[in-house]
């Protein structure tokens, strides 16, 4: 399920058959943990913060890590402009489905996506105490993957942290215009939301006890999100100042970009060299076990097809190389450029929603059009203002064509 609206949220009596309805939905990834890495087209985002210390030895009833505890289950920590949990208090935790209100521009577009609790776990060793939870997301969620958030206590030390792990890659979208606003600036909102989750955990447990295990609103379900006065969202990364710092000790970030770099880096091999991104998808491709698709894809993946565009791309070579060669910004060959650069882009992301493609087509042909005008005016730069032999040019720009083609073959495999 996923909804989205402007300028409004949801009434409770819009929420609670909306809960009932996604409690009856599977998960919209099938990866187990171990397999969930870049390699597979997962991001990953890893982050640790010191939430504070007590006294050595196990967690104190009334101490930091069993206040920080009561916050989690109440789903307190996410900041409420831009994530708003909605969910029965009554469902035991593992297992139990939460609606997701996702906000952007300024909280005026909303999206209301559900998500379920996995994993838990409860542990109180000889050397350290654990809690936590993870959760995973489900059909019709903007994103796929699994994230968990867990409190971890030293004994000797006294020192009590909070760790966010998550794999996650790009999911459903109810529009077009959705996923490329996803693409251009989602990161910054997830990001942001990573650095006030550990704000508000430490503001919550050290500054706000009376706030700690109560929702922040409860009628026939529970709602997370204590107003709290922590500044203005930050779409950058950065460390808090004054009394609210943020204490993330240890952040990293690797997101996988193979979605945008895909048909981006596609366009650009077509705009060099036209033939270079359909031999570079069929090659792949044919080398994919297996029914295809789609027809689209399935053709490119026949065995003769590399071999015939591979010929056509060694042509494409040498004849760039003839003096009487048109440039390729002329109607026809630019067009033939374009034409490549989409088929390639739209190859690459066969398969997935028909909005997606055309997004990738658009992309493939953008970046064929501005890499065809680029380098052309490059090369003419180089011959004429600085002497450069145009066959030296040339075989400057394969060489080129073939760094990135030998870069984004990764990218490539990973979509196909």
């Amino acid at each position: 399920m996923i909804e989205w609206r402007w300028f409004s949220s949801w009434k409770e009596e819009e929420l609670v058959p909306r809960l009932e309805r996604a409690r009856a939905l599977r998960r919209n990834f099938e990866a187990g943990d171990g397999e969930m890495t870049m390699d597979a087209g997962w991001s990953q985002v890893h982050s640790v913060g010191v939430l504070g210390h007590e006294p050595p030895g196990p967690p104190r009833p009334d101490g930091i890590f069993e206040r920080s505890r009561k916050v989690l289950e109440t789903f307190d920590f996410s900041d409420p402009r831009i994530v708003r949990w909605h969910f029965s208090a009554e469902e035991p935790l593992k297992g139990r489905t939460v609606l997701l209100e996702l906000k952007s521009l300024d909280q005026k577009l909303r999206y209301l996506c559900a998500v379920r609790v996995g994993g838990t776990r409860l542990e109180h060793g000889e050397k350290c105490s654990v809690y936590g939870f993870s959760f995973e997301t489900l059909q019709g969620h903007i994103e796929c993957g699994r994230e968990w958030f867990l409190l971890k206590k030293d004994h000797e030390s006294g020192e009590v942290k909070f760790h966010i792990e998550a794999a996650w890659r790009p999911g459903e979208f109810p529009n077009w215009w959705s996923r490329l606003g996803f693409t251009m600036v989602g990161r910054r909102y997830q990001r942001a939301w990573h650095r006030l989750t550990h704000v508000r955990l430490r503001e919550l447990t050290r500054r706000r006890p009376d706030l700690v295990g109560q929702p922040a609103r409860r009628g026939r379900l529970a709602h997370s999100g204590h107003e709290l006065e922590l500044g203005p969202v930050q779409f950058y990364s950065q460390r808090a100042t004054g009394q609210r710092k943020t204490q993330v000790d240890e952040e990293v970030e690797a997101v996988n970009r193979g979605f945008i770099l895909t048909p981006l880096g596609l366009g650009v091999l077509a705009g060099m060299r036209s033939m270079s991104a359909p031999t570079l998808v069929s090659q792949r491709l044919s080398k994919e076990p297996g029914p295809k698709r789609d027809p689209l894809s399935e053709a490119l993946a026949k065995p003769w097809v590399p071999k015939v565009l591979g010929a056509l791309a060694l042509g494409e070579l040498i004849v760039d190389k003839l003096p009487k060669t048109p440039a390729r910004v002329k109607f026809a060959p630019m067009a033939g450029r374009v034409f490549t650069g989409v088929l390639a882009a739209v190859s690459s992301v066969a398969g997935q929603k028909k909005s997606v493609v055309a997004l990738a087509g658009v992309l493939g042909g953008a970046a064929a059009v501005a890499s065809a005008w680029a380098f052309y005016s490059l090369r003419t730069v180089a011959t004429k203002r600085f002497r450069v032999p145009n066959v030296a040019a040339a075989f400057a720009e394969d060489a080129l064509v073939a760094a990135i083609g030998s870069r984004l073959m990764p990218v490539v495999e990973t979509r196909a």
